[in-house]
């Protein structure tokens, strides 16, 4: 029975192998792209971003209204609201969402290396505390480093963006690749 259920599983990757390559050309393409073109994907980010706390603002109102009930339901109405201006701020002022987002993550990187840092000096009788320290420094420098930098608002939150939809094009062809080369059509061909 194991056998039938595990030639459904390759049987199926071997037939969805073609998405996974045509998905991982487009994305990997659109990746390049987009890092080509850092201050059109930073735009890109801060309208995805709108989108999303609009979507937020809406979702919050319809559950205030059909699912809380009391004073629950004026808490998630002013969180839909909150989420609504968040979003209309986005699209309407995309320069300065960028600026605000980027400092935001600047500063998130900052602190996070502080405590990685230290994380390291407390782990430190275990091995391999150094790559710990060295992630935090790097962290830390990379925070401090886009907060110096006048121009990082309109490159960072784009290149972010590039490098994530780059890497899951690769992961895609390499998902691809690994089902050709290495996943049999059936448990004959084991």
């Amino acid at each position: 029975m194991k056998t039938v259920g595990n030639d459904l599983v390759r049987h199926q990757l071997h037939e969805n192998r073609k998405w996974y390559l045509v998905l991982g050309v487009l994305l990997t393409l659109f990746g390049l792209v987009l890092l080509a073109s850092l201050p059109f994907a930073t735009l890109s980010a801060v309208y995805l971003f709108g989108l999303l706390m609009m979507i937020g603002g809406v979702l919050h109102f319809i559950a205030a209204f059909k699912i809380f009930e009391g004073g629950y339901r004026w808490l998630w109405a002013a969180f839909a609201i909150f989420y609504l201006i968040a979003g209309y701020y986005a699209f309407t002022t995309p320069v300065k969402t960028a600026i605000v987002l980027t400092s935001f993550l600047a500063i998130f990187l900052v602190i996070a290396g502080i405590v990685r840092s230290i994380n390291a000096f407390i782990f430190r009788p275990l091995a391999g505390w150094g790559w710990t320290l060295f992630s935090g420094v790097l962290t830390f420098m990379t925070g401090v480093i886009i907060l110096m930098s006048p121009t990082a608002p309109f490159w960072v939150l784009g290149m972010f963006l590039a490098i994530d939809i780059l890497f899951q094009g690769i992961n895609y062809l390499t998902l691809a690749s690994y089902i050709k080369h290495e996943v049999p059509k059936s448990s004959a061909d084991v």
